[in-house]
């Protein structure tokens, strides 16, 4: 299913369309995860920490903004049938991976309760497979 496409002409504006879409989702999804659902829980992580960590949230924005336009290229680059399924698909591909990459390392580094990692990891996971979703819907084959 997730193989090398054959034409990649004529994609820019839809590249950069389907990730800024992409940017702006996971930036107000983050916002509803992390500050509302799970609000309660990360602030008990607020010792861990640094002090300026409000100074240094275009880092996390800029990350943001990269992993939005790497997923929509990857995806765009190695996806030959391209629709809602399979980028919904290749989604929850990508959050089993970031999942495994990010949360549990972080999890085995630093004394994090097992329930907010794991969180973290269930959300991620939904994030991706619903960006994926809407990636493939904008990347979409023509038919």
């Amino acid at each position: 299913m997730l193989q090398p496409a054959r034409r990649r002409s004529g994609k820019t504006a839809g590249l950069f369309i389907a990730g800024s879409a992409a940017f702006i989702f996971s930036v107000l999804y983050n916002g509803l995860v992390h500050l509302v659902v799970l609000g309660s829980a990360n602030r008990q992580m607020e010792p861990l920490r640094c002090a300026d960590f409000s100074s240094k949230i275009w880092i996390s924005l800029a990350g943001t903004l990269a992993v939005s336009f790497l997923f929509t290229g990857i995806y765009v680059l190695f996806s030959r049938e391209k629709n809602v399924r399979t980028g919904a698909f290749f989604g929850l591909l990508f959050g089993l991976a970031a999942a495994v990459l990010v949360d549990l390392n972080q999890y085995v580094i630093y004394p994090l309760p097992f329930a907010l990692a794991a969180a973290w990891s269930f959300f991620g996971v939904i994030e991706f497979t619903l960006l994926g979703a809407i990636v493939g819907s904008i990347m979409r084959n023509k038919a």
